[in-house]
């Protein structure tokens, strides 16, 4: 079903080409205008660029147009974005960067402050749970500023939130990832057993067609028959799935952590 409805879209729509030039203007920073100390290897490089190319499939791909239509396709898009690029993108960084910020006192406190495990902890799930307020999920996804300014500030909390998980100093790491285990599960229960669509943007039509549109150039052309035949997927089976996907998604990258944080030690 869903090759048939990317069939009607634009390579355009589907493939976003600013963020992708974005990408390799960084990958290009990286390479070739951030210092080295020898200590960037190939592993790291290949790191970062993996976590480059994940970022890219998650926001700027077909799949975020897909994530419009179908809730559990938001939900793969939310674990690539703060589950998966985040541990990729700090274990690939150069360390000479994060030395030299560091030298510069206020700087140096930021971070620490903003790194805190508690602190970090704190910030990521309080802005993760308040974009999934049905009445906030609803507005922000149908504006494009918005939508992109929160994941962008969401993102840079999950940034914080691992980096406290792979270089903090945590005397019992397995304690704090369960507890980061634990803190999505209300929300992946909620998911599994609402009887009804939390989220208005999934079903109603003109939310739908709003958020849609954010995707879609000329969409005041396109008939609404059109969008309505792009809703053809039970919005609780989509709950259900996307809660099950999240569950083993989370499981599986929080006990990777515990793996590599052993293997840096």
């Amino acid at each position: 079903m869903i090759d048939i409805i990317l069939d009607e879209f634009h390579f355009s729509t589907l493939w976003n080409g600013g963020i992708l030039l974005f990408l390799l203007f960084g990958l290009i920073i990286y390479f070739f205008l951030l210092p080295n100390d020898g200590q960037a290897s190939r592993g790291k490089a290949v790191l970062f660029i993996a976590s480059m190319v994940i970022l890219f499939l998650a926001i700027a791909s077909p799949l975020n147009v897909i994530a419009r239509i179908k809730f559990s396709s938001h939900v793969i898009q939310l674990v690539l974005l703060l589950l998966v690029v985040p541990p990729l993108f700090i274990a690939g960084f150069k360390p000479k960067i994060i030395k030299l910020v560091r030298e510069y006192r206020l700087l140096d406190k930021i971070i620490s402050i903003s790194t805190n495990p508690v602190v970090a902890f704190l910030l990521f799930y309080s802005l993760f749970y308040l974009y999934h307020i049905p009445v906030i999920f609803n507005y922000v996804r149908i504006d494009l500023f918005l939508n992109y300014v929160y994941l962008l500030i969401l993102f840079n909390a999950a940034l914080l939130l691992w980096i406290s998980i792979l270089y903090g100093k945590i005397k019992r790491i397995g304690l704090y990832i369960l507890t980061n285990i634990l803190a999505f599960l209300p929300f992946i229960i909620v998911l599994m057993v609402a009887k009804n669509s939390l989220y208005s943007v999934y079903t109603d039509i003109n939310l739908f067609m709003s958020a849609l549109a954010l995707c879609l150039p000329d969409w005041d052309t396109i008939p609404e028959d059109f969008f309505v035949s792009l809703l053809p997927f039970d919005p609780v089976v989509e709950q259900i799935k996307g809660g099950g996907i999240f569950l083993i998604s989370q499981l599986a990258v929080f006990i990777g952590s515990i793996l590599y944080k052993k293997k840096v030690k």
